[in-house]
């Protein structure tokens, strides 16, 4: 059980660095694209980045959750991360369609 948890850590750890870097990705292509077209995505990411955030807090409340939480916790962590990539992948297809 404890290495499974360990995976699932290092799993999730990943996952926050790749979104964060998405982000930072994204934020770049708009800034090239110009302010027209920035200025509506701008507070887009601005959320994503806060919500980015709190998930880093989920990741380190899972991180240091007991046994007996940690199921709880890790899918708390999933469902913020999920709604996180969703908006991603929106913002993401808004910027292929301008």
């Amino acid at each position: 059980m404890e290495q499974q948890r360990k995976s699932y850590q290092e799993k999730a750890h990943k996952s926050l660095d790749d979104l964060f870097a998405n982000l930072d990705t994204l934020e770049a292509k708009l800034r090239e694209a110009g302010k027209e077209f920035s200025d509506g995505m701008e507070q887009n990411i601005a959320d994503m980045k806060v919500e980015g955030e709190k998930l880093k807090g989920k990741f380190k409340e899972m991180c240091d959750s007991n046994s007996d939480s940690w199921t709880e916790v890790r899918n708390g962590f999933e469902q913020a991360a999920t709604t996180l990539r969703e908006a991603f992948s929106k913002a993401w297809k808004n910027t292929q369609e301008k």
